[in-house]
């Protein structure tokens, strides 16, 4: 069967991709080419997340022309998601949001020190910080994703890094008619080992995107 749909995975700043192995192979199994949207971008300080949306938007446009496309970001890589998604209208089939850093952040509350101290969660620099400051902000006081475009919200209850309340805040904002959530009572910020997710995933692809037409003996790809 060939490859019906691109996931495009866009993890959390300075997050290893293999973090995202098992839910790619779930992906790979419904039908999906999985691509990362970046491979090794570390801890390095960033000072202005735009460009990771125009690197984004670049991989989108060059990786496997014709199939529907679905983002699934997580954490800021969610933030890039729902920016990537008002910058370019009607470009993706379907928006996967996993525990994404919308609205407030509480770590945001580190740019009133003067030093950052050490976070369990990785080294965030201040530029860094600032500069998702900033793109929460535009996202706020830009336009709605639109009610054309399916969006699945999942969070964990107990997710102690990004809160779920500071996330929904954030998602009325910007949220449209086809916005669909699914929240884990007893789960933290990681669900990208979950089966329970991994179902519910592929159901909403399955039912919301209109699939590349499929047929002869090769199987899906992943590019993870």
């Amino acid at each position: 069967m060939f490859p019906r749909w691109l996931a495009v995975l866009v993890p959390d700043h300075g997050e290893s991709l293999d973090r995202f192995d098992t839910m790619a192979a779930a992906l790979v199994t419904a039908g999906a080419v999985v691509v990362p949207a970046n491979s090794d971008a570390g801890w390095a300080p960033v000072v202005d997340f735009e460009p990771h949306v125009d690197a984004l938007a670049a991989l989108v446009e060059h990786a496997e022309p014709g199939l529907p496309v679905v983002l699934v970001g997580h954490a800021v890589g969610g933030m890039i998601v729902v920016r990537y998604a008002q910058r370019h209208p009607g470009r993706a089939a379907a928006l996967v949001l996993s525990a994404p850093v919308l609205g407030a952040w509480p770590a945001l509350d580190l740019l009133s020190e003067d030093e950052i101290p050490p976070q369990p969660y990785g080294p965030y620099e201040r530029a860094t910080l600032a500069a998702i400051e900033m793109c929460l902000a535009t996202i706020d006081f830009d336009h709605p994703l639109g009610d054309d475009l399916p969006a699945l919200w999942l969070h964990g209850v107990e997710d102690g890094r990004v809160p779920m309340a500071d996330t929904r805040a954030g998602l009325d904002r910007v949220r449209g008619l086809r916005f669909e959530e699914r929240i884990y009572p007893g789960a933290g910020h990681e669900l990208r080992q979950d089966d329970a997710v991994f179902a519910d995933v592929t159901e909403f692809v399955g039912r919301v995107v209109q699939f590349a037409g499929s047929g002869g003996d090769s199987g899906p790809s992943t590019g993870v």
